[in-house]
């Protein structure tokens, strides 16, 4: 009946793991790296990635040969392929169960359980299409069979333990800090025991024989060329950022994460002391795994752009296990006090980790990417065949959603590296916006050295005929400044106070943008100098008050051009730009003219002085 008991209580909390994986699994789209996955991994054939993708994005091949195989079972779209790391990552439930057991039986295991059901940065990879939350359950395997052969001295432990450990290294190269580790725990703690020192060489020497055929590959040792994505070694991170991350996640705020790293880095510290007075070895092997894989990776941080606390996912079971160490051993005498200070600190470490998924589920500012499907779907509706496209962010994802919502026109990427210089960034642009009708330049360049270059390119030559953003997304579309193939009968023709004509409207068109204003384009054309300078007006007005709502009047072309010497019969086009955020339910009437700003006196088409375009219905 207890076994029973303790069988249910497992298999709850990895049901519980496995509702937190999968709620919202599919809410933010796909970020640069998951959309890497996708294109490469489980789209392509398998030798096409090994023979390709191995140094680009290097990855050991059992992560390909995963997601690949997955994806030819269960489909290839963003659900499905997040649910493979989802799924596999509840594997640590039942091993934190087992560690914790290990370090002091079944109450400290179902904390242990529990923290690693609910560990926001496990569910932050669980629902990231990429292999970093399977290495994260495979690698605690592995030490748990370690520890398991290291006592049993069974052939089958020993065995079990080998294929584990070839296994996580087969998933991430980073698994060998965890190699280190035991190792030094084992030599540390059992260098007395020659004949166990042998049976553990010897399994050493069977892991090493199963990863060199592909981790001696020439390529991946002098071939690679990769430099990394993130940062450089930075130590007092690996305190204030690093161990707050791999307890909490990444999405508490700021002002909760400036000062949790102390009582965090307390907790875990009191933690080992309990665990070294009751089990010291236990003890000096989770001292080790929470620490060295940090100082291994700073050490390689030195050469690569690489620091980062995903690449040390291997050392967050140890700040766990002591989390869960300090709440069923706490060291205080008296009973009652220790069973109330035990539970605070587990409602404690729970509501921290409540709120860091809170901000991880519903708060936007903290999702791990922007709404690539709200900028496809944008661009899907408003580009044509003959527009180019100028990707910025150099963000894979927005190739991914471009392609599956069939945005029209060419899809380009500037810069299209860090190093490429000014003046080919420049050629390029002169080069494409001559062969296309309009141009995009979407989403926010990385920190590169000519980052600025193709923007500023872009509105020094072309007009910007239309700014917005979803969010975290800018979006600018820009033409050539002369109208091409425009309309010969106008829709309406404005004259002077002595009836003479000055201008006419060719064309219009009209656009509720996504950031909450309204754009509107009209096409101009002058048909004799003016003897004033004037300018024209957008104005959305409401039936119940006589002035406009929102508004946006202008000289032509914003001053570019001057009424009193335009081009005559040449057409040009206005930009206008009417904010919306504060205009009330309802509906507006869209008026246009013209006016002499120094007096006031409008110009007037058809005895009016101005033309209604169309009813606007808000919202």
């Amino acid at each position: 009946m207890r076994r029973l008991t303790h069988l249910a209580l497992v298999t709850a909390l990895i049901l519980l793991g496995f509702a937190l994986r999968l709620y919202q699994i599919n809410h933010v789209p796909l970020r640069g790296d998951e959309a890497f996955t996708v294109i490469h991994w489980v789209r392509e054939p398998l030798a096409q990635t090994i023979a390709n993708i191995a140094t680009i994005d290097p990855q050991a091949p059992l992560s390909y040969a995963l997601f690949r195989g997955w994806g030819m079972l269960t489909g290839t779209t963003e659900f499905t392929v997040r649910y493979l790391p989802a799924l596999l990552n509840l594997l640590g439930v039942p091993v934190l169960y087992a560690l914790g057991k290990r370090l002091g039986g079944g109450r400290l295991g179902y904390v242990a359980a529990l923290f690693w059901a609910i560990h926001p940065y496990q569910i932050w990879h669980a629902q990231d299409a990429r292999n970093y939350a399977i290495w994260a359950a495979l690698s605690p395997l592995a030490a748990w069979l370690a520890l398991r052969a290291l006592d049993k001295h069974r052939r089958l432990d020993w065995l079990l333990y080998v294929l584990a450990a070839a296994t996580a290294g087969y998933i991430y190269y980073l698994e060998l800090f965890a190699l280190v580790v035991l190792n030094l725990f084992v030599f540390i703690t059992h260098w007395r025991d020659r004949r166990l020192l042998i049976q553990w060489i010897g399994s050493q020497i069977a892991i090493g024989l199963l990863l060199a055929p592909w981790y001696l590959q020439e390529r991946l040792l002098f071939g690679s060329g990769y430099g990394g994505t993130t940062g450089r070694l930075d130590p007092p991170l690996w305190l204030t950022w690093f161990v707050p991350t791999l307890t909490f996640g990444e999405t508490l705020p700021p002002e909760l994460k400036a000062v949790l790293w102390i009582a965090l880095l307390l907790a875990l510290i009191v933690g080992w002391v309990v665990l070294w007075r009751r089990k010291r070895q236990l003890a000096i092997w989770l001292g080790l795994l929470g620490t060295l894989p940090l100082l291994f990776l700073g050490i390689v941080s030195t050469k690569l752009n690489v620091f980062t606390p995903r690449y040390v996912l291997t050392a967050a079971p140890a700040y766990t296990l002591l989390l869960a160490v300090l709440i069923v051993y706490l060291p205080i005498r008296a009973v009652p006090m220790r069973r109330i200070v035990s539970v605070a600190l587990c409602i404690a470490i729970l509501a921290v980790s409540g709120l860091s998924l809170y901000h991880y589920y519903f708060v936007p500012e903290t999702f791990k990417s922007p709404d690539w499907r709200a900028l496809a779907s944008y661009l899907n509706t408003h580009t044509q065949a003959d527009d180019l496209v100028i990707q910025a962010a150099a963000d894979e994802a927005f190739t991914f959603y471009f392609n599956e919502y069939a945005v029209a026109g060419d899809l380009i990427y500037l810069p299209a590296n860090p190093r490429q210089p000014a003046d080919e960034i420049e050629m390029v642009l002169a080069e494409q916006t001559a062969a296309h009708r309009s141009t995009w330049y979407v989403a926010e360049p990385p920190d590169w050295t000519n980052r600025a270059v193709p923007l500023a390119w872009l509105n020094a030559e072309l007009q910007q005929v239309r700014h917005t953003s979803v969010p975290r997304l800018p979006i600018a579309q820009f033409m050539p400044w002369a109208v091409a193939n425009a309309a010969s009968e106008p829709l309406a023709v404005f004259a002077d106070i002595n009836g003479t004509s000055l201008v006419e409207l060719v064309s219009y068109d009209l656009w509720r943008e996504p950031d909450g204003h309204l754009t509107v384009w009209l096409d101009w054309r002058p048909l004799t100098a003016s003897a004033e300078a004037l300018k024209s007006f957008v104005h959305v007005l409401s039936a119940v008050q006589p002035q406009p709502v929102t508004q946006d009047d202008q000289f032509p072309q914003d001053g570019r051009l001057n009424a009193l010497d335009w081009p005559l019969n040449a057409v040009y086009r206005d930009v206008y730009t009417l904010p919306l955020t504060d205009v009330v339910t309802g509906e507006y009437q869209i008026a246009i003219g013209w006016y002499n700003p120094d007096t006031g006196v409008r110009l007037t088409t058809d005895q009016a002085d101005h033309v209604a375009l169309e009813t606007l219905t808000l919202p």
